[in-house]
């Protein structure tokens, strides 16, 4: 990825200038919380995406629908507090999934020769 070219800085600068106290407050946080903030580590974020069955980053973003530059970043630095939040989420969800799955088939699990004498086969 190339680095930011003047132009594009400047322009950046210039938006910022015409924003509103509240935005500019916004954008301090958003700086702030991807500067300082605790990351999930980039060995993190790539053993996560493959527990969730992905060969690698690129792979899971492309998925998503996230551009190639994403997978980039997060393969170097990792994810943001806020995005380790969403992660969490989906590995809780994933769980909560798969104890259902494993309640469900406790619940209804009949034995094979319950299942062909209730058809009348033996």
């Amino acid at each position: 990825m190339p680095p930011f070219q003047p132009s594009e800085v400047r322009n950046f600068v210039s938006r910022l200038m015409g924003a509103s106290p509240a935005d500019i407050k916004l954008v301090a946080q958003r700086l702030h919380d991807h500067a300082f903030e605790q990351r999930m580590s980039a060995e993190d974020t790539k053993a996560f995406v493959g527990e969730l069955g992905y060969e690698s980053l690129e792979v899971f973003c492309a998925d998503i629908g996230l551009p190639a530059h994403i997978a980039e970043r997060w393969g170097r630095f990792g994810v943001s507090g806020e995005m380790r939040q969403v992660f969490t989420l989906l590995a809780s969800q994933r769980q909560r999934m798969a104890e259902a799955i494993a309640e469900f088939e406790e619940m209804t699990h009949v034995g094979i020769d319950d299942f062909l004498r209730e058809r009348g086969l033996i």
